[in-house]
């Protein structure tokens, strides 16, 4: 290779995007113009990883990188000879190149050349990463995000193992440890902490305002502090460069490596540089948190100022308070302890923030604990971890709560101590002097505030009291309830005085004392409660007629019922006696879940509620006497008033009172089921369908017009059937202008009365019929033998032949056809007339109904005719004669279809209604007209022309029905068709069937 392609060599080089592959180009170069198989060409630059670049077959290269003895390899450092940068390693094809291949001092000059474009692109880079992270200065990136930003730039400069950001608190002679690293890695925990600054590598770069290198962490000069906080995680170097603002340095980058001797002076000033713009933009977001803080805590300020005149509920204010704390510090949670009132104690009154009950629940005497320090001082307290300072009272509620630090300061109004405000969080030295300084002014506004509720819900309570005690009284005097007027004075009670339970205790005449009433103890404890008269607390006060307390309950001796107490959680008692004249006739109490001196304030009012009590009391004696009295009267007018109800309420008839405009006043059970309703108000004639309705109104407006007593009778539809409904009205003797209405339903008895009317008929007709009949009988056989013996002998003589005799055969069959149609007639007489069959079975009706449709549906006349079945399934069977009942069956159908000329729709159906079954035969026919409904079933009745019925089908089968015990029923509308209903009574499955014969 020539000379002259050395600078060509050196365009490769600094053309590449980096310095990799500014190598790699300058490799393939030398490669090309040697006539090497292949070669390596690595670059070692201070402080950082060796760059290296290959070319030729893998497995070659990556020996020649390795290090390997191979042959025909020729190795040239490269820089100066006592200071090599890196080396240039040639793979002859054949043999061996030689060093005249490359010109005298080609090394030297390719390493210089390298380094110079290392430098080049070091100070390139360095100038885009201070660009970058000066431009997050005007960001509204978060810190974490600023420090994430400026440790990816670091990295592409400084070769380092971690790096974190020192934040130095002079106050606390301390400084907070961010770890950087894990803030750019996704998912991974920020592990910060906070470390004295004494014995320190950060003391000394405060000390000297500039970087602090250290090649070996182990060796004696390092600090000691430094030397093992950082050997212990296993780092051996370290290089820290000081954040400075105007203010001067106040933290610094720290970077570590596991190696020693990691961080070169160009490393210090790479990182030094883009320090500036990283302190720059620490300290901006440092006075923008600042003065948000500021915002907010004269907006908590400001909330408070509003609490004095806005709110005046204690604990409202004290909530709003503890909640405004936590915004204006930025503290955890917060706490407000108040004086009891005997200014020995502080009782938490608020808390906001805590993950327990337990902590808002403590109560410390004066000087125990922070709190109790700071409200006996009257000092503020703050304190950086409550772990390590002997004052911490509860250090097991710390532990749970995660408390680390926290702040007190005392709540003063005009100088007299209120209680304490506590601020806690879970992080060590969370609060400043300036907290503490804000946290002292808002205490000062929050006092005011807390006292301001205090006096109003004082004034509040007293007006309580005098409502209670106003309440009361209006009990007393407003009613005769015993048990209310109880309720009432020992609900006022427990509101008034806030106590958790009251009761009422009252004494015998044997001085026994017995609990009567009580807000929450269960009914069967109630009357287990027993005392005598001095024995106990309240047994003393019911004795010496004055109130009596107890401030501990489970410890107190003169308790009676320790056990109770403490399973309804009750802890402390006052009992008041209830006063009559010079005498006590029971008590009053009230009990607290807390520990709890009543005042004297409180005894006076539970004595006066007492007093209220004890007049309830006597009234209701007095009460009790003349009640006696009214009772007795009282209830011999119910046993009459029942009386007359019961004897309303089981009459058979229906009873309606009316008022003068016919409106039900009241109505019995009967006359509700004889209308289908009765709705009281309801105007009585709407009960009747219209076609009734106009002419009974009449009926009863005359009725209560003449004030005299009318009776009539109507056929209604009622619930889909016809009844027969007597009406009898008549005035109501007392009340003017009202009637009474007697609705009787008669149906069954006019039916009965039609039945016998019509059986008188059957057997006057039946007995006619039957002389009747055996009087044609003789002569109808006489002239049918007569005429079949004619035309015998017409037939055997051979005079049939002859023309003059031709239309005499014709005459003799006329004659012998008509002879035995009227013995039919005769023959329909007798079985009219004559007994039925004695034999009956349990029969199943759906199979009757089957046979006769059978028998019909063959029938020419009727084959135009459609028959259509509904039999109801399980249906029960009746006792009946089969060959009766079909008699009777195909007698209505065939009715039923003659009157459609056979070319209708006939309809059965069967049913089992309550303990009867019914058979239903519905035809499409033209009815029959309203005016012969009632002869239908009169013998020898027929609307068929002459010589095709003889008025005996319906009357013979009203007969065998009737028989039977059942009924024939007919609806029919004209031009609607007709329905003929048979209903006989079911055969129940329990009786015994009988084998023959009825009665």
């Amino acid at each position: 290779m020539t000379t002259s392609a050395f600078p060509a060599l050196l365009t490769s080089l600094a053309a590449g995007a980096s310095l990799e592959e500014g190598l790699a180009r300058t490799l393939r170069r030398l490669v090309a113009l040697t006539g090497a198989a292949g070669g390596a060409l690595v670059f070692n630059p201070p402080h950082a990883k060796p760059i290296a670049a290959t070319a030729g077959p893998r497995n070659l290269t990556r020996d020649l990188l390795a290090g390997a003895s191979t042959r025909h390899v020729l190795q040239i450092p490269l820089g100066a000879p006592a200071r090599p940068v890196g080396r240039l390693v040639l793979l002859g094809r054949a043999r061996a190149l030689k060093r005249t291949a490359l010109p005298p001092g080609f090394g030297r000059e390719l390493g210089a050349a390298i380094e110079q474009v290392w430098g080049l692109q070091r100070r390139t880079l360095r100038t885009t990463m201070l660009t970058e992270i000066t431009r997050l200065l005007g960001s509204s990136d978060s810190l974490d995000e600023v420090l994430s930003a400026f440790a990816e730039g670091l990295a592409r400069l400084v070769d380092f193992d971690s790096v974190a950001a020192l934040l130095l608190d002079a106050e606390r002679g301390e400084f907070e440890v961010l770890d950087v690293t894990a803030r750019t890695v996704p998912g991974r925990i920020a592990r910060d902490l906070r470390l004295p600054l004494e014995r320190t590598l950060l003391e000394r770069v405060v000390a000297s305002g500039a970087p602090v290198r250290v090649d070996d962490l182990a060796a004696a000069s390092v600090p000691a502090a430094s030397r093992v906080t950082l050997g212990a995680r296993g780092w051996q170097s370290a290089l820290l460069v000081p954040l400075v603002t105007q203010g001067g340095v106040f933290g610094a980058v720290s970077l570590v490596a596991a190696r020693p001797a990691a961080f070169g002076a160009a490393d210090a000033e790479s990182a030094a540089e883009l320090a500036q713009p990283l302190a720059s933009a620490i300290e901006q977001r440092r006075l923008l948190d600042e003065s948000r803080r500021r915002a907010e805590e004269l907006a908590a300020l400001y909330t408070t100022s509003q609490l004095i005149t806005g709110r005046l509920d204690v604990a409202s204010v004290l909530d709003r308070i503890s909640g405004s704390v936590t915004a204006l510090i930025g503290s955890t949670g917060c706490g407000i302890g108040l004086l009891d009132a005997t200014r020995t104690r502080l009782v938490h009154a608020a808390a906001h923030g805590y993950k327990s009950e337990e902590w808002g629940a403590l109560a410390l005497p004066m000087g125990e604990g922070l709190m109790g320090r700071c409200a006996e001082t009257g000092q503020p307290i703050r304190v950086d971890d409550v772990r390590r300072d002997p004052r911490s009272a509860r250090r097991d509620v710390d532990e749970r709560e995660g408390i680390r630090s926290m702040l007190c300061v005392p709540l003063r109004v005009g100088g007299t101590l209120l209680g304490v405000i506590s601020a806690f969080s879970t992080r060590q030295a969370a609060f400043s002097a300036h907290h503490q300084r804000v946290l002292e002014a808002f205490a000062e506004q929050a006092g005011i505030a807390i006292q301001n509720a205090q006096l109003f819900e004082e004034s509040v309570h007293r007006t309580r009291e005098m409502r209670a005690l106003l309440e009361a009284g209006r009990a007393v005097t407003a009613s005769l309830d015993l048990e209310r007027t109880i309720h009432v004075i020992m609900e006022q009670a427990r509101a008034v005085l806030g106590v958790s339970s009251c009761g009422i205790m009252m004494r015998n005449e044997q001085g026994v004392l017995s609990s009567v009433a009580s807000l929450d103890l269960p009914e069967e404890l109630v009357s287990t409660v027993r005392i005598h008269e001095g024995e106990g607390i309240t047994g003393r006060a019911v004795a010496e007629r004055r109130p009596m307390q107890s401030a501990d309950l489970w410890n107190d001796p003169r308790h009676r019922y320790p056990e109770l107490t403490r399973a309804q959680g009750l802890r402390s008692l006052l009992a008041a006696p209830l006063r009559v004249g010079d005498r006590a006739i029971g008590a009053i109490l009230v009990f607290r879940r807390d520990v709890h001196e009543f005042t004297p304030a409180e005894e006076e009012l539970l004595q006066a509620l007492a007093d209220q009590a004890a007049i309830a009391m006597e009234h209701a004696r007095l009460y009790e006497r003349l009640e006696a009295r009214v009772a007795d009267r009282t209830r011999e007018l119910d046993q009459q008033k029942r009386f007359v109800e019961v004897v309303l309420e089981t009459l058979p008839l229906g009873v309606f009172v009316l008022d003068a405009g016919l409106a039900i006043v009241r109505a019995n059970r009967a006359g509700a089921g004889a209308l289908g309703e009765a709705p009281t108000g309801k105007p009585f004639p709407a009960l009747l369908p219209p076609a009734r309705a106009a002419e009974v109104e009449a009926f009863l407006r005359a009725a209560v017009a003449s004030q005299r007593v009318e009776t009539m009778e109507h056929e209604l539809a009622v619930g889909g059937d016809v009844r027969v409904l007597r009406l009898t009205v008549a005035p109501l003797a007392g009340a003017a202008a009202h009637v009474v209405l007697l609705v009787a339903d008669v149906t069954r008895a006019k039916q009965l009365e039609r039945q016998m009317l019509l059986t008188e008929r059957l057997s006057t007709a039946g007995r006619l019929a039957s002389g009747v009949a055996h009087e044609l009988n003789n002569p109808l056989a006489t002239i049918a033998g007569c005429a079949e013996a004619l035309s015998a002998r017409l037939t055997e003589s051979g005079l049939a032949d002859r023309p003059e005799l031709a239309d005499f055969r014709g005459y003799l069959t006329l004659i012998e056809e008509e002879a035995f149609r009227c013995k039919e007639i005769t023959g329909s007489l007798l079985q009219f007339v004559r007994e039925p069959g004695d034999r009956r079975a349990p029969t199943d009706l759906n199979a009757v109904v089957a046979k006769t449709i059978e028998l019909l549906s063959h029938q020419s006349r009727f084959a135009g005719s459609r028959f259509v079945t509904e039999p109801a399934p399980e249906l029960p069977p009746a006792l009946i004669n089969e060959g009766q009942f079909r008699q009777v069956f195909l007698g209505v159908a065939s009715n039923g279809l003659e009157a459609m000329d056979g070319r209708g729709r006939l309809t059965v159906r069967t049913r089992a209604i309550r303990d009867e079954v019914e058979v239903e035969f519905e035809d499409e026919g033209p009815g029959v007209p309203e005016e012969i409904l009632g002869r239908i079933f009169d013998p020898f009745f027929t609307t068929k022309p002459p010589g095709q019925g003889t008025g005996l089908g319906l009357a013979i089968a009203q007969g065998i029905v009737a028989d039977h015990g059942g009924r024939i029923e007919v609806q029919s509308r004209p031009g609607k068709g007709s329905v003929f209903r048979i209903v006989v009574p079911a055969q129940l499955q329990e009786a015994p069937y009988p084998q023959g014969g009825h009665e």
